[in-house]
């Protein structure tokens, strides 16, 4: 069974949010129920692959909605195809050489405008979490093929409570919140010298991209603040 990593596991008992782990177990168990019927993504090892950083390295928190809820095609370096999930744990990121969703090829897109990163030709955000960057969606689950399914499972209050913890203990992080799925995650964020940067989502659909995304600078105001705070700032590159 997938597991929430320890040292966030201690970060929410120290903020006294012990009733979080009780509502971890049951979305698990439902988890593991439905997965008898249906392909959950991403696959369990990966449920919790945000939480892979250590809370004390967060410098910048970037919230998304929910996993990708596709299967794709990958050519491996032999020439044959695999079929990888799209959904790898982090929010906006696929797996080298997934074909790049239209969401962050729009991240990518301002990335160039903002700061002058060539546009990857991959789609995996690693690197960015290697600097301290939490790619953290509001649901950690979705059913293959089905948006949105697992918007009702009790994830949210899990992410409220991660966003709330981490808020609390540590000060001076930078969130960057695209959309009002993201948003709707601001007033759990203590006021303890935090940045936050919201805009509308990059999604193309329904032209929300061009109602506030593009031009808005997320990169080189995450790092301006970060440089304000003393902190290193982050390589957004990926090439």
């Amino acid at each position: 069974m997938a597991t929430i990593p320890s040292h966030w596991a201690n970060l929410l008992s120290n903020s006294g949010k012990l009733e979080i782990f009780n509502a971890i177990s049951v979305i698990d168990r439902n988890l593991d129920k439905l997965s008898t019927q249906s392909m959950i993504l991403p696959v369990a090892d990966h449920r919790y692959q945000a939480l892979s950083i250590n809370p004390e390295n967060v410098k910048c928190v970037i919230v998304g909605q929910d996993p990708y809820h596709g299967i794709a095609e990958i050519r491996l370096e032999s020439g044959e195809t695999k079929s990888v999930p799209e959904a790898m744990g982090l929010s906006f990121s696929v797996p080298k050489g997934v074909k790049i969703p239209p969401s962050l090829r729009n991240i990518f897109k301002e990335l160039n405008h903002d700061i002058g990163c060539q546009v990857p030709e991959h789609g995996d955000l690693t690197k960015w979490v290697d600097q301290g960057v939490l790619l953290l969606n509001r649901m950690l689950s979705v059913e293959k093929d089905k948006p949105g399914s697992h918007s009702k499972l009790g994830w949210q209050p899990i992410t409220e409570a991660l966003a709330s913890a981490l808020s609390q203990q540590h000060s001076g992080i930078v969130f960057i919140l695209w959309g009002n799925h993201a948003k709707s995650i601001l007033p759990f964020i203590a006021d303890n010298g935090h940045t936050i940067i919201e805009s509308s989502h990059p999604s193309p659909i329904g032209g929300s991209c061009n109602k506030g995304f593009f031009g808005s600078r997320p990169f080189s105001r995450s790092n301006a603040a970060l440089e304000n705070l003393g902190k290193q700032t982050i390589d957004w590159s990926l090439s």
